[in-house]
């Protein structure tokens, strides 16, 4: 299952490259896919679900997380170096080290969002970074 997710998740996001041409215009729409995953606030994305029950997953499954972050955070960086050339991303320093914030704090807001069964959480969540995006 984890495997079609990361295809699934790969092509999505290769598709935000094909569509979208600034590093701003990106990370809004990869955005918008993670807030669209909530369903209202009453689903989670299935990494950011098995990740919360981490324990009781297989190896293999843990290793398909791993492979599944590790692409996301290469996609999101990439997309924060595009933003840092086309200037469609304010502030952009360390696009590494903005992957790494941005990514937890999608499945931080998922999480939010989810708990209290309110979207607004995640769009609160998410506010201080899309006020950064200008494409």
């Amino acid at each position: 299952m984890m495997e079609r997710y990361f295809d699934v998740f790969r092509t999505a996001c290769a598709d935000i490259d094909a569509t979208h041409d600034s590093g701003g215009a990106r990370m809004r729409a990869l955005i918008d896919r993670y807030r669209l995953a909530t369903n209202g606030g009453t689903s989670l994305c299935l990494c950011v679900a098995f990740s919360t029950s981490r324990e009781s997953l297989p190896i293999d499954v843990i290793v398909q997380l791993r492979r599944f972050r590790e692409m996301m955070l290469g996609w999101i960086g990439a997309a924060f170096a595009t933003g840092q050339s086309d200037g469609s991303i304010a502030n952009v320093d360390e696009p590494e080290v903005e992957a790494a914030a941005t990514h937890a704090l999608l499945e931080g807001a998922q999480l939010a969002a989810r708990a209290s069964e309110d979207l607004a959480f995640f769009d609160n969540a998410v506010r201080l970074i899309t006020q950064r995006l200008r494409g």
